[in-house]
């Protein structure tokens, strides 16, 4: 007999719930602390529950927290080597929506570890207990700090493009991207009109990559300047965010050089394989991925990071297929950066963002199916263990469907009905409109040349 142990975890705690395979509970809902006492209590109160139910194997599930589960899934995982304990880690959201179709009438910690043991009861199939290769995961920390400093980052960037429009406007030319070096230098120095406009070109000049030229005419465009804001407080903010900025890029920028060098590895080598990506990148990729043999195929890969492309559709109407953008952002962006690059690099991508572009995609849209397109090849080749190749990809390229046979199918399914179509059916006018151009398509070329204008659908 088997037990399915759910666990709701909580800042400092869990609740844990005991169900049978009839969905029966074999225990009273307990707590314990997230604390060694609390383990240890945890630990006896598991082995006398074996012993008490008679259970061959206890499944526990877990929802990923964003961390609060760590303890008890490490807790679990270090049992399962000699007890006869399997856990795994579930998405949150597919246990809650799983847990709506229920009608739970009320939501507390109880109820979410009864709702997490029933999931592992009854979707076995979609629950796999395999313990991942942490090798990479245990650098997701570390990325998401470098991550939280380049957000940081650019929000003191855009207030002090804010700030720039009062005090030096001037400045907002070389601006409208990024902040150069220079002017962040300029700014800690010279941070308004005033302080700029009596300032010595030749010490303007010292700055780097500001030539005498340019000196002379950013001290004259200062004094011509219609800024207005030039008191003392808002001179030490914009010369302080300033300051910060130059700081927080100096060590985004070594933080980024600790994780290429020491997220290392095979699939690392296999991923710069491919042109536009590159050492940080692969690391990046390889955080967020963990281990291929969690995704089963390079659709699942592509959905679980949010790139495959969703389209609604019911009765007559029907939505423009557009990108999820579900899952981690972190990815999505990486990715978005490595197809922008390998469009320019790699011949075989280039030809595929220009086909797309023929077909109508703007730049966006081209480079959102050069990011699909990048996640299948990732997948390919951590699967395989082989470098990328692009004559694989084309020939892969080649067993696909035509246009012609993808018709055909598509043809094949509008056949699924068991009745024609009925005349008298009471559908709506772009029903009407589909049935009739899919009967079109369907009469010979001789009668192409009859006046069907006026011909009832289900009439020949």
């Amino acid at each position: 007999m088997d037990g399915f142990l759910g666990i709701d975890v909580s800042k400092g705690y869990a609740d844990f719930v005991l169900l049978d395979r009839e969905f029966n509970p074999r225990e009273r809902v307990l707590q314990f602390d997230d604390t060694h006492q609390g383990h240890s209590s945890f630990k006896q109160w598991l082995k006398s529950v074996l012993i008490t139910h008679g259970f061959t194997h206890i499944y526990a599930g877990v929802e990923s927290t964003g961390g609060f589960e760590n303890n008890w899934y490490a807790m679990l995982v270090d049992m399962g080597r000699e007890l006869p304990l399997r856990v795994t880690r579930l998405n949150p959201a597919a246990v809650r929506k799983a847990g709506d179709a229920c009608l739970p009438r009320q939501h507390n910690d109880a109820t979410s570890a009864a709702q997490i043991a029933g999931y592992l009861i009854r979707y076995p199939d979609q629950v796999s207990y395999k313990q991942a290769d942490t090798t990479y995961a245990s650098f997701r920390s570390f990325h998401n700090h470098i991550e939280l400093l380049t957000r940081q980052n650019a929000q003191t960037i855009n207030q002090l493009k804010q700030l720039l429009y009062s005090c030096l406007p001037e400045l907002q030319r070389f601006c409208k991207k990024k902040i150069p070096l220079w002017v962040l230098e300029l700014l800690m120095k010279y941070p308004t009109a005033t302080k700029l406009s009596r300032a010595r070109a030749t010490t303007v000049a010292r700055i780097r990559s500001v030539t005498l030229t340019k000196a002379h005419q950013l001290i004259a465009r200062a004094g011509q300047s219609v800024s207005s804001r030039e008191d003392e407080l808002m001179a030490y903010t914009v010369a302080h965010m300033a300051r910060e900025i130059r700081h927080m890029q100096a060590n985004i920028k070594k933080l980024k050089g600790v994780l290429e060098q020491r997220c290392r590895g095979k699939e690392i080598d296999l991923l710069t394989s491919i042109k536009g990506v590159g050492s940080y990148s692969a690391a990046c990729i390889m955080i967020q991925i963990e281990d291929i043999a969690r995704f089963s195929s390079p659709q699942r890969l592509a959905s679980y990071f949010g790139v495959h492309p969703v389209l609604k559709q019911s009765g007559d109407k029907q939505s423009v297929a557009r990108m999820s953008k579900q899952g981690r952002s972190q990815i999505r962006k990486t990715l978005y950066m490595c197809a922008s690059t390998a469009v320019m690099h790699d011949p075989h991508m280039k030809a595929i963002y220009h086909r797309h572009r023929r077909k109508g995609k703007n730049h966006k849209q081209a480079i959102g199916v050069i990011m699909h397109k990048l996640l299948r090849v990732i997948w390919g080749i951590l699967t395989s263990q082989t470098p990328y190749d692009a004559q694989v990809d084309k020939a892969n390229q080649q067993k696909q469907p035509t246009d012609s046979e993808i018709s055909e199918h598509n043809h094949l399914a509008s056949k699924r009905r068991l009745q024609d179509f009925d005349t008298y059916a009471p559908i709506s006018r772009l029903a009407h409109k589909q049935r009739k151009a899919y009967q079109l398509s369907q009469v010979s070329e001789a009668e192409h040349v009859r006046d069907l204008a006026d011909t009832p659908i289900g009439q020949t």
